[in-house]
């Protein structure tokens, strides 16, 4: 119970899934994925199965993000050999990635799982999260990471093969263009009454890789933040089709409709292929709040046509 927690709903057990991290030893390990599955539909008092997944014996499983895909549920995580107590100091070791088996999960058998790991020239991979319709059968769980420069992302795809797990593969990546951007200060935004600046996450996507197939189209829709001007910052967002060929970008847009800092976005999709994107924004005269924007599905592509509303409006600063 160490930090970075996640909440994953599975539409097709009708389950819940909290996630979090953990440690026998800071600067040893080993270092674990703790998992707990709602036993029923209803979290609050249908009981929870509850899971120990070894990590690494010596590498910290850092920001873990998961996804539901037709055949499991899909993690990744940044890993880390840390060097000194608190892991304030650290070597990267690169990627792992995860295929959970979903019967075992909701059943409370034993955890089957499938693992590979990444060189240490990726980062922050995210798994694609079903919503909506199936995909066509043996379609392969995607993931998506930055492409390491400012034109480009990538796109691999995880093969799991339960009856014979060996013969699981994780191909790519292959690379893909995007619309050039530039990339913010990692501690750049600034908040009214304080001095103390927020950091942006802004050298990798946002949670959801969102997965849809609208009427037989598959699409993969993500979201970042990037810098547009030395006092604003916005949100990328795009839509990516062909994944099964050749990934390409269908279309995609910059939001910053005034000089105002929008940061660590987090878009949804809806059956008729309707976005919306929630996001903070600050300013050094405002206190960070939380508002939305989006689009409908006959809004000129690369657009949000819906007005940015305020869904929170902060009352107060970081120090």
């Amino acid at each position: 119970n160490k930090g970075d927690p996640f909440v994953l709903y599975d539409k097709i057990s009708k389950r819940w899934i909290i996630t979090d991290f953990a440690w026998s030893n800071t600067m040893s390990g080993p270092y674990y994925e703790c998992i707990a599955v709602s036993k029923s539909g209803n979290p609050v008092s249908g009981g929870w199965w509850l899971y120990t997944l070894k990590a690494h014996n010596t590498w910290l499983n850092d920001y873990p993000k998961l996804g539901v895909w037709q055949n499991g549920i899909y993690m990744s995580a940044n890993m880390f050999d840390c060097l000194n107590a608190g892991c304030t100091s650290a070597s990267y070791k690169g990627v792992r990635v995860w295929a959970l088996n979903r019967s075992d999960l909701i059943s409370g058998a034993a955890l089957r799982s499938v693992a590979f790991n990444l060189g240490t020239a990726y980062y922050s991979l995210l798994p694609a999260n079903l919503k909506g319709s199936m995909p066509p059968s043996g379609t392969k769980e995607y993931f998506v990471s930055d492409g390491g420069t400012s034109t480009s992302m990538y796109l691999w795809k995880f093969t799991t093969n339960w009856a014979t797990p060996s013969s699981s593969t994780f191909s790519g990546p292959q690379s893909f263009a995007i619309a050039a951007y530039t990339s913010p200060s990692w501690n750049g935004v600034p908040q009214k009454s304080s001095s103390e600046t927020l950091d942006t996450l802004g050298d990798r996507l946002m949670t959801w890789l969102q997965y849809r197939n609208i009427g037989g189209t598959q699409s993969l829709w993500v979201s970042r933040t990037v810098k547009v001007s030395s006092s604003s910052y916005g949100i990328r967002w795009m839509e990516v089709r062909n994944m099964s060929v050749t990934p390409s970008v269908y279309q995609q847009g910059t939001y910053a409709p005034n000089a105002a800092y929008r940061w660590m976005p987090s878009l949804a999709v809806d059956k008729f292929g309707n976005m919306a994107v929630g996001y903070s924004v600050s300013t050094s005269k405002m206190y960070p709040a939380i508002r939305y924007a989006g689009r409908l599905v006959g809004d000129a592509l690369g657009t949000l046509g819906q007005t940015e509303t305020t869904l929170f409006a902060g009352t107060g600063s970081q120090k």
